[in-house]
């Protein structure tokens, strides 16, 4: 996986981020007649070893909805989007360990009904890392949890962000 164009992307997302509004629009130029952007998010995740890091995602309490010699299918509740686990090049082994969620290039952020019961099942798995965070805005905490190859993810209970709305 070429991490460069993940890093200038990231890059490119957080100068629009922290520049002012004014800053923004300089940087985009005039977005009045740009297409629109939907998704229903797919989220790939490359492995050396598929299988292994879809049981850890099937220990936290993740669906499998298919396996493959290619990989594994994850597909999110209310059919939302889907986590999707295929082989890495084979020259390329996954990054080494973090102790903090802001080592994370992109992070994806689920919602769950269960946090406590999450992070139950995400320490008897054996994850390197959880570690907690909570908003200084609102009443809310996003757990960030690492996978064994070191992918972290947050998960935050259901409708945490009532600008986003989830089924």
């Amino acid at each position: 996986m070429n991490a460069r164009p993940f890093a200038a992307s990231l890059c490119f997302s957080a100068i629009l981020f922290f520049a002012s509004h004014g800053q923004a629009q300089e940087l985009t130029g005039d977005t009045s007649s740009s297409p629109l952007f939907t998704s229903t998010p797919t989220i790939l995740l490359r492995s050396p070893d598929p299988g292994r890091l879809a049981r850890f995602y099937a220990a936290l309490g993740m669906k499998i909805a298919r396996v493959s010699e290619r990989g594994a299918v994850i597909y999110l509740e209310g059919n939302a989007g889907s986590l999707e686990i295929a082989f890495m090049d084979p020259n390329s082994q996954p990054g080494g360990p973090k102790t903090s969620r802001t080592q994370q290039g992109v992070v994806a952020i689920f919602e769950t009904t269960d946090l406590e019961q999450l992070v139950r099942r995400a320490t008897a798995a054996g994850s390197p890392m959880i570690e907690k965070w909570t908003s200084s805005q609102a009443d809310v905490s996003i757990y960030y949890i690492a996978d064994p190859e070191n992918n972290i993810f947050g998960y935050a209970p259901r409708h945490h962000n009532p600008n986003i709305p989830t089924p």
